[in-house]
């Protein structure tokens, strides 16, 4: 039987009047990467901060490690790793320095190499942190999160702000945990984030949950199936010979199938009659669109 190491249950927390988390309850099991998605403001941190034991939840239940957050805090932060948003640390102190004052505080000083190693960090071991770049430096989070050897690691937002290759390299740090069944609790609100690192994921949106489910199968349920663009009368007739459900606007078609095997033999048959066209596999931006009836930017913003 897998076993739950965080249970959350009608979780609710105001800042006087105005609700923060509404009713929130999701499970998270061992050795899994769980993702909490949504924009800025929907409760994202708010959530990962009480179950770090950071915050006091208003009223309802929060569980880590069979341990309630508000009763039993200390023992809680002893066995959890924790990166948070704004990450920051010593700037005038070396990576190894860094990581080692970590280890330090929880007897694991033989534990510093091997975590250097493991992440990348050991031939610039010797820099200070504050000469690294911005992915470097959440790399160095990573392991001082780590180097306890905590049995959950919470991310919050871990590669906002990151370019695109730091991004990716930091992705590999957390496949990284999810190769040696190292549970991950990850905020984000990027969806490809979601769909290369997690298992299961919540998606939430004004300090409520709308669904949790296990990545694949939101995509299956909610991602409104395979899409074929393309243009013209004759494609759209084909298309609706084919069973697709078409819509046709300023000569655009699009047409959703709901399978993948269907859409490849449409997309076969177009292009054999010299048609152009192109797929679109469903996606968590489609399920994100689909539940919460608009999508997040870059910025982390919801735009229409």
């Amino acid at each position: 039987m897998v076993r739950k190491v965080i249970e959350v249950k009608n979780l609710v927390k105001r800042y006087g009047d105005i609700l923060a988390l509404s009713g929130v309850s999701f499970e998270v099991y061992r050795g899994e990467t769980f993702a909490l998605v949504g924009p800025n403001g929907a409760g994202k941190t708010t959530t990962v901060e009480i179950l770090e034991c950071l915050r006091i939840p208003t009223s309802g239940e929060a569980r880590v490690l069979g341990m309630d957050v508000t009763e039993q805090a200390e023992e809680i932060k002893r066995r959890i790793g924790v990166l948070p948003q704004e990450f920051s640390t010593f700037e005038r102190l070396t990576v190894e320095e860094n990581v080692s004052l970590i280890a330090k505080i929880y007897n694991r000083e033989d534990n510093v190499r091997r975590i250097l190693e493991t992440f990348g960090l050991w031939d610039v071991r010797k820099r200070m942190f504050g000469s690294l770049s911005g992915g470097m430096k959440r790399r160095v989070g990573v392991a001082m999160a780590l180097v306890s050897e905590p049995e959950i690691v919470f991310l919050d937002e871990p590669t906002t702000g990151l370019d695109p290759q730091a991004r990716q390299d930091l992705w590999q740090v957390i496949r990284e945990l999810r190769r040696k069944a190292t549970t991950v609790f990850l905020t984000t609100h990027y969806m490809e984030e979601v769909e290369a690192l997690a298992d299961r994921a919540s998606l939430i949106l004004s300090g409520r949950i709308l669904v949790t489910d296990s990545v694949s199968k939101l995509i299956s349920r909610y991602g409104g199936g395979f899409r074929i663009n393309t243009r013209g009368r004759k494609a759209a007739q084909l298309l609706r010979k084919l069973g697709g459900e078409v819509v046709s606007q300023n000569g655009e078609v699009t047409a959703v199938f709901k399978s993948q095997g269907e859409a490849l033999e449409a997309l076969l048959i177009l292009r054999k009659s010299g048609i152009e066209a192109r797929m679109i596999e469903p996606s968590m931006n489609e399920v994100f669109l689909n539940l919460a009836g608009g999508r997040i930017n870059e910025r982390g913003e919801m735009v229409p």
